[in-house]
């Protein structure tokens, strides 16, 4: 898995992006694990919050596939911050300056993907 803006992104403005951390394995790990602990966090029994039938349920982070930024749609990421020096793509800052590239998560308040950024 690449956590990189997908090659669809180039289509839309003329340029790609790296891993926000310089280790594509690495950083989509880290987008895997915040799309679980969203799912367990916000489902911990199996009986808590999923969007669609019971059936077939999305969970907060797998209803809004592909979104990290504001303004996402299929192809295009959204809009994301950019590393001056790497010129990675990320949406979250984490500690010792580490940069991240977070799922979007359903928002059941507003029945839209909420993004970091």
């Amino acid at each position: 898995m690449c956590v990189a803006v997908p090659p669809t992104h180039l289509r839309t403005t003329g340029r790609t992006t790296g891993a926000p951390n310089g280790d594509v394995g690495m950083d989509g790990m880290v987008v895997n694990i915040a799309s679980l602990l969203a799912a367990t966090v916000t489902n911990p029994f199996g009986k808590g919050y999923f969007q669609g039938p019971a059936e077939e349920p999305l969970e907060a982070a797998s209803a809004c596939p592909g979104v990290y930024g504001k303004g996402a749609y299929p192809g295009y990421a959204g809009e994301l911050l950019i590393d001056s020096t790497t010129r990675a793509s990320y949406n979250a800052l984490g500690s010792n300056g580490r940069k991240y590239l977070l799922p979007a998560l359903f928002d059941p308040n507003t029945s839209q993907c909420a993004t970091v950024v």
